[in-house]
C-alpha cells in the first residue's frame, strides 16, 4: 500500500488565496486560477 503524501502549502500561497477570495471572487474560480480543488480552500 502507498502512503498519501499531503501537499504543503506556502504563505504566500495561502495569502493569495485569501486575497483572491476576499476579492469578491468566488471559491471555486479562485481555487481554478489558483490549480486546486475548492475543498482545499475550504481547509486551509
Amino acid at each position: 500500500m502507498t502512503k498519501t503524501v499531503r501537499a504543503r502549502y506556502t504563505l504566500e500561497f495561502k495569502q493569495e488565496a485569501v486575497r483572491l477570495v476576499t476579492g469578491w471572487q468566488s471559491i471555486a474560480a479562485a481555487a481554478r486560477s489558483l490549480g486546486v480543488v475548492a475543498q482545499t480552500l475550504f481547509n486551509c
